[in-house]
């Protein structure tokens, strides 16, 4: 009988962190749904792991059913949770530190396991305890708070998810920017700009600002940020993005409130109706959605039409936002 082959991968550990980091994913090797060691080098320092076929970056590409993505992004977040358990933070959750295999019959895609990878940033965080002063994680997919260097911990994972998410069921990297404002010295002005215009509600910005402290340099920065926009460079709520589907855009919007505090928990987001809802009823809401979003923008237009015509700026409904009034003079107390 010939066995089936099986791919692996080999890869360096952080000098020093070996023992550290073999015990704490052996503590998670029980998870389906997290990559871990499963053998090593001492000398070297090096971890041997499974090899999977690709990761959510590049296949979320390809054309997948609602339900396919749903399943991919419910298996992934069990492994979050699983690590959350075991009082265990990632640090570097993104696309494609979310590993799987899959299987094709003729346009159909199945994903046979779907893991979370690269546990090498992880750390174990007895409760109560936090990261500080560290930055980890893509710029892109990054917390407010680890752009603060404040206190990181296992809902700093929750929002990087809760990113993910929306980039794997609506195709958009909401803080993605150029190339040269991604490399510059000053890129968390670019970044934190679109945190504050796209999940900056009130009671969510307020507390991140208590979260990470008056004598942070990003608690004058963000409100230095917040106050850029006003009625003529309006925010773009996520909370209104009524294209969305209602129910995802409860859970992903309870998944990235900018006050860490705030966030639901990895164990919450999973028991989220979403979840359980069928990708039939999920593509029928999408349907009357897009016919509600579709007169909304005709609604726009007119308005705009007979502002326009009377020589004033028109006002949209999202410019009623309370962030946009007066330079957003909530921050100040207002």
């Amino acid at each position: 009988m010939r066995l089936p082959c099986q791919s692996f991968v080999v890869k360096s550990m952080i000098p020093g962190e070996y023992e550290y980091q073999q015990d704490l994913q052996k503590s998670v090797a029980s998870s389906p749904n997290l990559r871990t060691v499963v053998d090593g080098l001492p000398g070297p320092e090096l971890f041997i792991y499974p090899f999977l076929e690709t990761n959510f970056l590049q296949f979320s590409q390809k054309n997948l059913s609602e339900a396919t993505r749903k399943g991919m992004l419910k298996s992934a977040l069990s492994g979050l949770a699983a690590l959350h358990e075991r009082n265990i933070a990632h640090n570097d959750i993104k696309p494609n530190n979310i590993l799987l295999d899959y299987e094709k019959a003729g346009e159909t895609f199945t994903v046979t396991r779907v893991q979370i990878s690269d546990l090498q940033d992880s750390v174990i965080l007895p409760p109560g305890e936090c990261l500080f002063g560290t930055v980890c994680g893509n710029q892109m997919w990054r917390s407010p708070e680890f752009w603060a260097r404040a206190r990181q911990g296992p809902s700093s994972d929750v929002f990087s998810f809760g990113v993910v998410c929306i980039f794997m069921m609506l195709n958009n990297m909401v803080f993605r920017v150029g190339n040269s404002e991604l490399a510059a010295s000053d890129s968390w002005r670019y970044i934190l700009r679109r945190h504050i215009s796209i999940f900056g509600e009130e009671d969510g910005f307020q507390g991140l600002l208590q979260w990470i402290g008056e004598e942070n340099p990003f608690f004058e920065r963000l409100i230095e940020l917040a106050g850029t926009f006003d009625a003529a460079r309006l925010r773009k709520p996520f909370a209104t993005w009524h294209f969305v589907d209602a129910g995802f855009r409860d859970l992903a919007g309870k998944m990235t409130v900018l006050d860490p505090e705030k966030r639901i928990t990895a164990a919450q987001a999973l028991e989220h109706p979403w979840f359980a809802e069928s990708s039939n009823e999920g593509a029928e809401k999408m349907h009357l959605i897009s016919i509600s979003v579709l007169m909304d923008i005709m609604t726009c237009i007119f308005l705009a039409a007979m502002a326009l015509s009377r020589g004033r700026a028109m006002t949209t409904v999202a410019g009623r936002d309370s962030f946009a009034k007066a330079g957003m003079g909530l921050l100040h107390g207002k």
